[in-house]
């Protein structure tokens, strides 16, 4: 039987069985929980023959775990081709491949694959192939950390020249000049604490305008905003785009500032938890009433930056409670 004779007989007129979930970033305990809840319950409820696909959501990027050639037929003839080539014409029919795909959504960044095992293998055998899926999947979740410290480590760079370039302007104002031009008093001795909030914030802005663009060219369109939150794969990704937004924020002032003390990186940390649910209980909030008045023109600017500079203002407080 060849690769296309064993999809069509294997898939032939079944649904495609889909689960996902987000991998939160430096979360191994929860991310393996949560990948062994979503096969667990595929191998609990459909047969080794049932076409599936779990998508793992990360920051920019994602993972997907399904049976190699159910998105392209190619992979499976190419890799029959090769087990014929080292094992001979009349090797044993195995099953089919379980393919673990890496696709990093940034510039330039290939996709990785991995097999690990095959399906049936995952349904008789689920205590001993999850963990194989799990080191696999880790994996790929360590090398997408790796591709958010590079991104955060370029807005890093950025806030230090955006940082001197303020300093320079207000250190050669008198305190009457700058309180003309700010709207406000500055003292000289708070010069520097503005200059790295303004810093700061300017990093946060162009994080925040950067998935506000994503969501207005790629998600929302020429569409409503209450047909596009109808449509469940854009419904999640609006949602996926929220998290990964939140993280580059956090982790840019935990990144930044984490040298500071050496008790702020576990401090900010203990806080993620609550400053993510309030960030998307905030969020949800806001998509409820704007689908409830579809009259409003919806700009994604402003919902972005409605709820993220909220966010990136209590992580300046957060760090200021070290520094002080």
């Amino acid at each position: 039987m060849n690769a296309e004779e064993k999809l069509n007989c294997d898939y032939e007129n079944k649904a495609i069985y889909t689960s996902g979930f987000y991998a939160d970033p430096q979360s191994d305990l929860a991310n393996r929980q949560k990948l062994f809840d979503a096969l667990k319950s595929l191998t609990m409820n459909q047969e080794p023959t049932t076409p599936f696909s779990l998508q793992i959501m990360a920051t920019n990027s994602e993972i997907n775990i399904m049976p190699l050639g159910l998105l392209d037929l190619n992979e499976l003839k190419e890799y029959e081709k090769k087990q014929r080539a080292s094992h001979g014409l009349n090797r044993a029919d195995d099953g089919t491949p379980l393919l673990v795909q890496y696709s990093p959504h940034v510039e330039d960044a290939s996709v990785s694959k991995q097999i690990i095992g095959t399906t049936e293998q995952l349904f008789a055998d689920f205590n001993g192939q999850i963990e194989k899926i799990w080191q696999a999947v880790k994996q790929f979740l360590d090398e997408n950390f790796k591709v958010l410290t590079t991104i955060e480590a370029d807005l890093i760079a950025d806030s230090k020249d955006v940082y001197q370039e303020y300093h320079e302007t207000f250190t050669k104002m008198t305190a009457a000049q700058r309180e003309e031009k700010l709207g406000f008093t500055l003292d000289d001795g708070e010069v520097e604490q503005f200059c790295r909030y303004m810093a700061d914030m300017h990093e946060v802005q162009a994080v925040v305008l950067s998935a506000a663009s994503f969501a207005n060219r790629e998600l929302l369109g020429d569409n409503s905003f209450t047909e596009m939150m109808s449509d469940n794969v854009r419904r999640s990704t609006v949602f996926w785009v929220l998290d990964n937004t939140f993280y580059e924020i956090f982790y840019y002032f935990l990144m930044a500032y984490q040298d500071q003390h050496d008790k702020l990186a576990k401090y900010l940390n203990h806080q993620r938890q609550t400053l993510i649910v309030n960030m998307r209980n905030d969020a949800f909030a806001r998509v409820q009433k704007l689908t409830e008045t579809p009259q409003l023109k919806v700009d994604f600017n402003k919902y972005f930056t409605d709820i993220f500079i909220p966010v990136a203002e209590q992580l300046t407080a957060e760090v200021n409670k070290f520094k002080d």
